[in-house]
């Protein structure tokens, strides 16, 4: 369980909002941000996993409707990126699932958290 403290009960809700508010202004993942959040508040990395990827699906389908409603996407190049994100995702979960089993270890969702944070905040700059 989290551990709810004073200062906690300032730090988290604060970075909550500016996780928001990126998200909101520059189409970053809010959750991107909260995975390692409630990582650091003690919560399951299942648990962690999940919500972050489910806040990620609601951010990522919010972007894809705007472009829609703008007529900015093209239908050849989002089909193209859906069907890499779907294999992707697909492959990193049989991969994930199978070192979890075999290991017994939750460490790997953490890890592999982190590596996406890092990955994206590198991609980034390029």
């Amino acid at each position: 369980d989290i551990q709810w403290d004073g200062r906690a009960t300032i730090v988290y809700p604060a970075v909550c909002c500016l996780a928001g508010f990126f998200a909101g202004m520059f189409g970053v993942g809010g959750g991107i941000v909260k995975g390692p959040l409630m990582l650091a508040m003690g919560v399951h990395p299942k648990v962690s996993s999940a919500s972050s990827a489910c806040m990620i699906l609601f951010t990522s389908f919010t972007a894809t409707t705007s472009f829609i409603v703008f007529g900015l996407l093209i239908p050849d190049y989002a089909m193209i990126c859906f069907t890499i994100g779907f294999l992707a995702t697909l492959v990193g979960q049989i991969g994930l699932f199978y070192l979890m089993k075999k290991f017994q270890r939750n460490s790997y969702i953490a890890f592999s958290i982190g590596f996406v944070v890092l990955l994206s905040a590198f991609l980034m700059t390029i």
